[in-house]
């Protein structure tokens, strides 16, 4: 095969089914195999006019750092394509952190609908699969370097998967190209170098068509894995599951929902709730465990962790939140005007009174507030007798991780406070309807 404008156009438009109109982006490292990408995408912007820019990170971490980020600048302005570069300070020197800061500022140059190119190859598909396969990795890992995928509202496609390094160099030196190498590519003291220049080669002795088989075969698992990703989201549609939290930065799911369910299809919903909402991807090991408290959910005051998120476990749900919580201060808050809605947690809440409530406070003449738990001492039911908060939020279904800073809805007259409801997106309330910013 033979790279060429009219085969990446097919890969483009008709096997990844692009739209020739989008904003298009390339990684740009200043290799051949970006180089060769960003080439054969200026000559297809000749063609169908879409805007087209180059992305390049300088990671500071060889001594000609500088001097790629100037050719990729010089590459550009040759061919006329709009350009944007930014230099970065890593915290360690690792290739992982180097590419958690790369798309981490490719992700603040896209917007909604654009797509995010970058040149990987047949290559570099099979070694990813030797790597992640000698980890132990499953499906979803031998599968990586998928062909398209979604990235922060946009698209991140790899259209020269199905091109090997020999097209990619061949085309670069037809076309007389210049481009940087990398001298820690030569590194085998990194896994996938060692992959690449010791593992490899005596793959290609023994059969020659060995790189080619391995992609397919790569390819063969991310058509698998998007079965997989149907499945669940056809699972999902019954389940029943509760937005981000402000009081506890939490996601809910009801377990109680998948409970009949194969055991094979709870670990697939589960895992890909947790992906698809970037909450956490997790182990074997501890999948295991979140699917073992489907069948039997610990206690409320159970915390499983890992991976820097807690798990907790109550009335049916599966709570997901960091392991950290700073939970906004709600103190005690007046509700001077009923007839008015008021936002509280930096106006990621918004109450407005009921008629109901309106008309209650009108007769009584009475203050209507928000209240935390700490500010309210010997509270009354609506009837007049004393109320045993603990109990009551127990029969109310509050979470215990919340019952200290839940906003109470209160009626206070004289020397008495009336403890109307709990105030929460979860809960059912006569008195108030509750808005939510998220």
């Amino acid at each position: 095969m033979k790279l060429s404008e009219k085969w990446l156009s097919s890969e483009l438009f008709e096997s990844l089914k692009l739209s020739s109109d989008a904003n298009y982006h390339v990684a740009l490292s200043g290799g051949v195999d970006s180089t060769v990408l960003l080439v054969l995408m200026a000559q297809l912007q000749q063609q169908y006019g879409f805007s087209l820019t180059a992305l390049h990170v300088n990671h500071n971490l060889q001594k000609d750092s500088n001097a790629w980020q100037e050719h990729c600048a010089t590459l550009c302005d040759q061919l006329d394509v709009d350009y944007k570069s930014t230099s970065v300070t890593l915290e360690s020197g690792s290739e992982l952190a180097a590419r958690n800061a790369r798309y981490a500022w490719f992700a603040e140059q896209i917007k909604y609908g654009d797509v995010l190119l970058t040149a990987h190859h047949q290559q570099d598909r099979a070694e990813t699969l030797l790597f992640n396969l000698m980890r132990g990795a499953g499906s979803t890992g031998l599968s990586s370097l998928r062909s398209s995928r979604p990235f922060h509202g946009a698209k991140l496609v790899r259209p020269l998967l199905n091109a090997t390094r020999e097209d990619i160099v061949e085309f670069a030196k037809h076309n007389k190209l210049s481009w940087v190498e990398d001298a820690s590519n030569q590194d085998v003291a990194y896994s996938r170098n060692d992959i690449r220049h010791n593992v490899i080669p005596h793959m290609l002795e023994h059969r020659a068509d060995a790189l080619q088989n391995i992609a397919r075969s790569a390819a063969n698992l991310e058509q698998e894995n998007g079965l997989l990703r149907e499945i669940a989201i056809s699972d999902l549609v019954e389940v029943r599951e509760q937005p981000i939290h402000p009081l506890d930065g939490s996601y809910a799911l009801c377990i109680d929902d998948i409970a009949h369910l194969s055991v094979a299809r709870q670990g697939n919903v589960l895992r890909f709730w947790l992906q698809s909402l970037d909450l956490h991807v997790p182990s074997r090991r501890f999948l295991a465990q979140l699917i073992d408290a489907v069948a039997k959910p610990p206690a409320s005051t159970a915390i499983l962790q890992e991976g820097g998120k807690q798990f907790r476990f109550f009335r049916g749900y599966m709570y997901v939140m960091p392991t950290q919580i700073e939970a906004p201060q709600l103190g005690v808050v007046d509700w001077s005007n009923v007839s008015q809605p008021i936002d509280i947690f930096q106006a990621r809440w918004r109450l407005d009174a009921t008629h109901k409530l309106r008309e209650l406070a009108s007769s009584n003449g009475a203050q209507v507030r928000l209240v935390e738990r700490a500010h309210l001492a010997s509270p009354k039911a609506l009837q007049g007798h004393s109320l045993n908060i603990k109990k009551w939020m127990q029969q109310m279904a509050v979470p215990p991780w919340r019952r200290q800073t839940l906003p109470l809805l209160t009626l206070k007259q004289d020397r008495e406070e009336i403890l109307l409801s709990a105030v929460d997106q979860q809960l059912q309330n006569d008195w108030v309807s509750l808005q939510t910013a998220y």
